[in-house]
């Protein structure tokens, strides 16, 4: 019988809810909302399923042992006490990352170096001299040292590459909204409940690509790899079941179009090439057109776009007149429907003449932006000064 395995599932702030919401309909038990992060327990086969079908997630955890840690020195004893042979084997490479606050270990460097050691030496005398080596940009298994005080928390990084890294995106224009960011925001503005997605400012494409697939019900790391493939527990006959029960449970006809649009054809011929290579059964519609001028019509939609906010547009564009016309555009595109604008200008944002919906704040990378949100059913009001 297959024991239950704790895990933490991590995300950008904001999305902890929708991510909460994936994680039980992916059959996790015991589901706990925290800060970046949603605990639950699931199986072998729900590990792997939750690491090819979570959208808005970044990294699955699997916490190995948690201790106390005054200074480096118990840090390195704690760390070499670990069963790392349990999990992995001394041909594997590595890649240590820390996170979280001690006031006692506060050199993250000198932590990634002691827990290293601790590995190291484990294995050297366990593996007759044998020992894993540090690879930094392509490890076969990550870990991740949690500090909190005195309280040093020890995972495996199930996933490995971050899960928003889909695989489609090797071209890019501009400073492209993250895959997790665009799904996330896509569940927040309820795009099941509108018979399309249109995004009028698309650039390279994520808002599309991210909405095809989840209308047609397409898990977004369904064809890449992860860390837990190199793990020593690993059980490929159940990865490849968890697999092709996905791929069954796609829909290639949901009824719903996703369609968009951008004034620069370079980027329209990224998305295009995206759109052939990795998702050559789409039925996503793309033009050169600026946003005023777009044909796209679907009634009862949902606009969403992440417009310019300054970093992509000179200092003495209008953006207000952008915003504007990106919000009677929605109106025409989408009528009955809804707009969603993702942006770190609330200036600009607040020449967009509907009514909001309280902001909601999100980061992308590093950037801090807001998810505005107006229904298309009501009349527009007078824009902000």
């Amino acid at each position: 019988m297959d024991l239950s395995i704790n895990c933490v599932a991590t995300c950008r702030p904001g999305l902890e809810a929708v991510l909460a919401r994936e994680v039980e309909q992916l059959g996790g038990r015991k589901v706990r909302v925290a800060k970046r992060a949603v605990h639950f327990s699931t199986d072998t086969a729900g590990l792997y399923r939750m690491n090819m079908a979570l959208r808005t997630a970044i990294q699955v955890l699997v916490p190995l042992r948690t201790f106390n840690a005054r200074d480096y020195q118990l840090l390195y004893y704690q760390a070499r006490r670990t069963n790392w042979h349990n999990y992995f084997t001394p041909d594997k490479t590595l890649r240590i990352d820390v996170n979280g606050h001690s006031e006692e270990l506060r050199n993250s460097q000198y932590v990634i170096h002691r827990v290293k050691d601790g590995i190291v030496d484990t294995f050297r005398k366990l593996s007759g001299g044998i020992r894993p080596s540090i690879d930094k940009d392509n490890p076969d298994v990550h870990i991740l040292v949690h500090l909190n005080g005195q309280k040093v928390s020890l995972y495996l990084d199930s996933a490995g590459s971050p899960l928003f890294k889909r695989g489609y995106r090797t071209r890019h224009g501009g400073a492209p909204i993250k895959e997790d960011l665009a799904a996330g925001i896509l569940q927040l503005c309820g795009v099941e409940n509108y018979s399309g997605v249109v995004d009028p400012m698309c650039g390279s494409g994520t808002f599309l690509f991210e909405a095809w697939m989840l209308l047609h019900k397409v898990a977004p790391n369904i064809e890449r790899t992860f860390a837990f493939q190199n793990w020593d527990d690993y059980e490929p006959e159940v990865h490849e079941k968890e697999k092709r029960a996905l791929i069954e449970a796609a829909s290639t006809a949901s009824g719903r179009s996703v369609m968009g649009s951008d004034v620069d054809p370079s980027a329209i011929e990224i998305a295009e090439s995206i759109r052939d290579q990795h998702f050559p059964d789409a039925s996503i519609s793309l033009q050169v057109a600026d946003v005023c001028e777009a044909t796209h019509l679907l009634e009862n939609g949902l606009t969403v776009t992440n417009p310019p906010y300054g970093e992509r547009m000179g200092e003495n564009e209008d953006l207000g007149r952008l915003y504007r016309e990106l919000a009677f555009a929605a109106r025409r595109m989408t009528p009955g429907g809804r707009l969603g604008v993702f942006t770190a200008n609330r200036k600009a944002a607040r020449q967009i003449p509907f009514r909001s919906e309280p902001a909601l704040t999100l980061f992308n990378g590093s950037i801090e932006g807001l998810l505005f949100q107006y229904s298309l059913h009501n009349p527009p009001k007078e824009a902000a000064q």
